[in-house]
């Protein structure tokens, strides 16, 4: 079978190919590695290959499922008498049985494609009357003001209650999905950011398939909340559990207060109902987002439009769904594939941009919570405890206070211990370590985060920092200090007989020192989001993984961290799950590690397919440089040692004035960090280097703030554009590997005629997590962590030298600045289209020789 593709325009031959290899890795429920270099129309080619299964396996569902009905039906019209009429009736109600399963399922085939035609009908009528209709919504009601006086009242809402039934927390996620559909098969696309996922909603509207397909992209609250009263929390903890609330205020049953009077449980504006939860135009534009192909951004415009919740919108579209879009960080958690109600049973998932896999694994499990988030937690925590300790019940105030007892215990570890105590060293501490030197071995924590959890622990106290702020709090704390105080002051008088001096003395001095405990903690976090943070670190203890550690780093700053050391067999669930999983990306080396993360290190290796597709480009169009020696004849190491001495540093500014002179248009320069970049660029200002190539190139730098990239990038190509009026022969732009202009982004054509990678990014090898990693990878397989720390440089140099030559005619310069880039195994990690290219070791003479006469040809060819 040769499955045919319906591609927008002639596809290249390794299009053709990747979309074959996809196609039948799916029918095969194959897992795949799949590797086509940037440029190649990736994107494209997953669509089509995908698409064009699922709607073949549609078809062939329906032949088949028809066969057998005709089938039936006439074995059940042409029964010959048996000798044993009781078997023969046996057989017969079987076969009428299975006769009228594969009929419910045809019809529910049949029924699913009538809905839809509908569907489109339904929402072109929408679109038309949409100007003409007026949506109304209930006008908000003033929050009840409540006087001082009566606290018990307006404080209802902070107070923890007994915990709730599980059946009373049902209603928390699922309220407006719909379960009666029956699923129908679907392709999960996942990438690393939300901007990658749109271009696949670009690219699905160039196929043939635009029409006949149903896209949703899901995304978090954050990403998708309209409500401003909501999305001002910025916390996504904190937005769901407000968004929650304003569903169960029109339902929230009331409670009773002292005088037998029934109250509301809030009475504040949080309470108020959500006008965007409105279920009819959650309707109309869940619709609407299955008939018209809408990436994130058209979603919103549209609920915006609609009045309807963007979110609960397209989780209502999940189950009618064919293709879902996701990012990494969705799909590699198993709390975010539980608490969208993800099925991955007997579907497709792929994975793009699957270089960034192994991190976002890595940061789904890993818990951070810093020493200030502590601090404030801590604090408001105990202020909290003081303040109701009265009206809390007393199970409820013996399990606040263990909380109180094990955030302390925590901050211990993290606060300097002196003043002059800055930074301390990082430990690393297996799990069983960690709780036994927190001294907090004798808890069972699992009771007292599902305590938190189910009382709704971390709103409230968000709640109550908002309401009362710190000094009010503090004060109200000394009052009771000083009363407790001067009644223990009066007993001792009456027992020891001290006189009136002392005692005044003694409790100025205690005023002084609770003021003083109390000044000293910061509270710049907001105590709710960090109880979030303590939570999440807490949950994570209780799993006990072998493959778990803690870094405790002490001192300004301190933090602790939950590590996993294996990823490898969380993922394994996912895996298990699907039919196929495939893992794409331009680079995908080294495969062995893809290979493991797919099959869990175990030797079911036959059933990965791994496929790797050439470049469209010909060898002709990439120049690949390795420079060895500078324009002075020194040495070019930027190991950490040697990358901040001023000859280095004298050498780049030669270079880059060089390689400024006769590349034309847009350079491209990536350094190792944000600070080496700070450093060179002072360095060559000092040295009149930036003067000099401000006259060849409008120089440009990568902002620290994601904000202004946007803003910088179009400013660099403005400055490309119109060099012909400015004198200028176009434009440098320093950037740093593994910032915001390192992934996702394409220098094509002028943009990016030389990519240039200074030094090799390795990471800090001094780093507790590095060699904590390293040390558990060489335990399994000795030499492991060297080729894992190798690679994390390699994986960071490849995603550089991707952002250019991004289409068959694009042609580009890709120089490696360092001695090292010309070691073998470094050469055998580089892309296979800038290896066939390479010259290595190469001199800057030689170097430049090779440059120049590549752009005089490519100058002819114009």
């Amino acid at each position: 079978m040769n499955p045919s593709f319906s591609f927008p325009f002639e596809p290249y031959d390794i299009q053709k190919k990747f979309m074959n290899e996809l196609y039948f890795t799916i029918e095969y429920r194959k897992l795949g590695v799949f590797e086509s270099p940037t440029g190649t129309g990736k994107s494209l080619s997953i669509c089509c290959g995908a698409l064009q299964w699922l709607k073949d396996t549609n078809l062939k569902v329906v032949e088949e499922l028809r066969k057998e009905i005709n089938q039936l039906k006439l074995e059940l019209s042409t029964t010959i008498g048996a000798d044993d009429w009781l078997q023969e009736e046996y057989e017969k109600l079987k076969k009428n049985q299975l006769l009228v399963s594969l009929q419910l399922k045809l019809d529910k085939i049949k029924q699913r494609e009538e809905k839809f035609t509908e569907l489109k009908k339904r929402v072109n009528i929408q679109k038309k009357s949409l100007n003409k209709i007026e949506h109304h919504f209930p006008k908000r009601d003033k929050p009840n003001e409540v006087g001082d006086e009566k606290e018990n009242i307006e404080d209802q809402d902070l107070i923890v209650e007994e915990c709730q039934n599980k059946d009373d927390e049902s209603d928390s996620e699922e309220t407006c999905l719909d379960d009666e559909n029956d699923s129908n098969t679907k392709i999960y696309i996942s990438s690393r950011t939300h901007s990658q996922l749109s271009q696949f909603v670009g690219e699905i509207k160039r196929t043939v398939f635009s029409n006949s397909t149903r896209v949703v992209t899901l995304a978090s609250r954050q990403h998708y909340c309209i409500n401003p009263d909501v999305t001002k929390l910025k916390n996504v903890n904190l937005i769901n559990e407000r968004c929650l609330d304003m569903q169960k205020s029109k339902t929230k049953s009331t409670s009773v207060g002292e005088e037998g009077k029934v109250l509301k449980k809030t009475k504040t504006s949080s309470c108020n109902a959500c006008p965007y939860y409105n279920l009819n135009n959650i309707t109309k534009l869940k619709e609407q987002l299955l008939v018209d192909i809408m990436d994130m951004e058209d979603i919103v415009k549209t609920g915006k439009q609609l009045k309807a919740c963007p979110y609960y919108a397209s989780r209502m579209a999940l189950d009618d769904a064919e293709v879902v879009l996701i990012s990494h960080a969705g799909i590699v958690s198993s709390g975010a594939r539980s608490g969208i109600s993800l099925k991955l049973q007997d579907n497709i998932l792929i994975l793009d941009e699957a270089h960034g896999l192994t991190a976002a694994l890595e940061n789904a499990h890993c818990a951070p919570v810093s020493a200030k988030q502590l601090c404030s937690v801590k604090t408001f925590l105990e202020f909290y405890i003081n303040k109701y300790q009265a009206r809390l019940s007393s199970r409820n105030l013996l399990q606040l206070n263990q909380v109180n007892f094990v955030v302390g215990k925590l901050l211990g570890l993290v606060q300097s211990k002196t003043a002059n105590d800055k930074t301390g060293d990082a430990t690393i501490f297996s799990l069983e370590d960690f709780v036994i030197k927190a001294e907090i071995d004798h808890l069972h924590l699992r009771p007292l985060v599902e305590f938190c959890r189910s009382t709704r622990l971390a709103p409230k106290l968000h709640g109550f920092s908002m309401r009362y702020s710190q000094q009010a709090l503090e004060e109200e704390n000394k009052k009771v200090e000083v009363k407790k105080a001067s009644f223990k002051e009066f007993l001792s008088n009456m027992s020891k007989k001290k006189n009136q001096d002392e005692v005044l003395g003694d409790l100025h001095k205690s005023e002084i020192k609770a003021s003083n405990q109390t000044n000293s903690v910061p509270t710049e976090s907001s105590a709710g989001s960090g109880l979030y943070a303590v939570l999440d670190f807490l949950e994570m203890l209780c799993g006990r993984s072998a493959d778990g550690r803690v870094l405790a780093r002490p001192g300004d700053g301190g933090m602790l961290k939950y590590l996993l050391l294996n990823v490898a067999e969380h993922f394994a669930q996912v895996v298990q799950q699907c039919r196929s999983v495939i893992v794409a990306g331009g680079t995908m080396e080294p495969v062995a590690e893809f290979k493991a993360l797919l099959t869990n290190n175990s030797l079911e290796v036959d059933r990965v397919n791994v496929v790797k597709c050439e470049h469209v480009v010909p060898p002709g169009n990439v120049l690949g440089v390795c420079l060895s020696k500078g324009p002075s004849n020194i040495q070019l190491n930027f190991s950490y040692e040697y990358r901040a001495s001023k000859d280095l540093l004298n050498e780049v500014g030669r270079v880059l004035r060089n390689v400024c002179s006769i590349v034309p248009d847009g350079v491209v320069c990536f350094v190792p960090s944000y600070s080496y970049e700070q450093m060179l660029f002072e360095h060559l200002t000092s040295t009149k280097v930036i003067e000099s190539i401000s006259k060849k190139k409008k120089i440009f730098r990568e902002p620290k703030s994601a904000s202004e990239v946007d803003q910088v990038l179009h400013k660099y190509a403005a400055a490309i554009k119109n060099k012909e009026s400015s004198d200028l022969n176009g434009a440098l732009l320093l950037s740093v590997v593994g910032g915001k202009l390192s992934e996702g982004l394409n220098f094509s054509d002028d943009l990016g005629r030389c990519v240039m990678v200074l030094g090799m990014p390795y990471p800090n090898v001094k780093s507790p997590e590095l060699q904590e990693k390293m040390n558990y990878l060489n335990k399994s397989t000795p030499g492991a962590g060297s080729v894992y720390y190798e690679n994390l440089c390699m994986k960071a140099v490849n995603q550089c030298i991707g952002r250019a030559v991004r289409h068959a005619n694009d042609y580009a310069c890709v120089l490696l600045v360092d001695e090292r880039y010309s070691r073998p195994q470094t050469v055998a990690a580089l892309p296979s289209f800038v290896q066939k290219s390479l010259k290595t070791n190469c001199t800057f003479g030689q170097t430049i020789g090779s440059i120049a006469k590549f752009f005089a040809r490519h100058k002819e060819k114009k």
